[in-house]
């Protein structure tokens, strides 16, 4: 077998495994999965705090979760003639 062959097959099986893992962490919504992400951030940021850090993961995601319906509810409505 030669190396181009091998290291094409190389590359197309990095290519499948980084495509699944953006496709099962992204999915249809960049906007969520950058969201959780900075949430993380914030909640590894006021780990000293053991009353802060959780409320403000909860009131992170509430908003999180409200801007991502808005935005998909919005662009129906935009849609509609």
């Amino acid at each position: 077998m030669s190396t181009y062959k091998t290291s094409s097959k190389i590359w197309k099986a990095v290519k499948g495994f980084f495509g699944f893992w953006k496709d099962f962490l992204v999915g249809d919504s960049p906007v969520l999965a950058l969201g959780a992400v900075i949430i993380l951030a914030v909640a590894y940021l006021l780990r000293s705090s053991a009353v802060l850090a959780p409320a403000v993961a909860v009131v992170l995601v509430l908003v999180l979760i409200t801007f991502t319906v808005w935005q998909k509810t919005w662009k129906r409505r935009r849609l509609r003639p």
